[in-house]
């Protein structure tokens, strides 16, 4: 049932954006899976299938949203709209522990290997994202 759930929000995406948003978005996280599948095998020494890789992606990003979700319904409900010094840092972290969990959950390492691998994601990513920002215009 969750497949069906995960077409229907790519198939969503596709037909809500243009056309080159969408290629790019799904080129990357084609690489950023690889990446996943790469630096899993490296830095933990297991071996996950592609399908594990895209799952650990799809949970950090799922886990990712539900913690901005949590911090914006705080923030509104409680009225704190500008967050600065330590408890940003908390926030930053809170954002960090979902991020890997995603990737502890997905590829079944440990917390630390986990974290190495999304660090390793997020950099390559930016990377990209940076490279070829002018080549696109969104």
């Amino acid at each position: 049932m969750h497949y069906l759930l995960f077409i229907g929000a790519v198939l969503f995406f596709a037909f809500m954006t243009p056309l080159k948003l969408t290629v790019a978005v799904c080129a990357l996280l084609l690489v950023v899976t690889v990446v996943v599948k790469v630096s899993a095998q490296v830095v933990a020494g297991s071996s996950p299938t592609m399908g594990e890789s895209f799952k650990s992606v799809f949970y950090a990003s799922l886990f990712v949203a539900l913690a901005l979700l949590a911090f914006v319904s705080f923030s509104s409900g409680t009225g704190i709209h500008h967050i600065e010094g330590w408890p940003a840092v908390a926030v930053l972290a809170g954002l960090f522990v979902a991020y890997t969990l995603g990737f502890q959950i997905g590829i079944g390492t440990s917390f630390g290997a986990s974290a190495v691998v999304a660090l390793i994601c997020t950099l390559l990513a930016g990377a990209i994202l940076w490279s070829v920002k002018n080549l696109a215009s969104f």
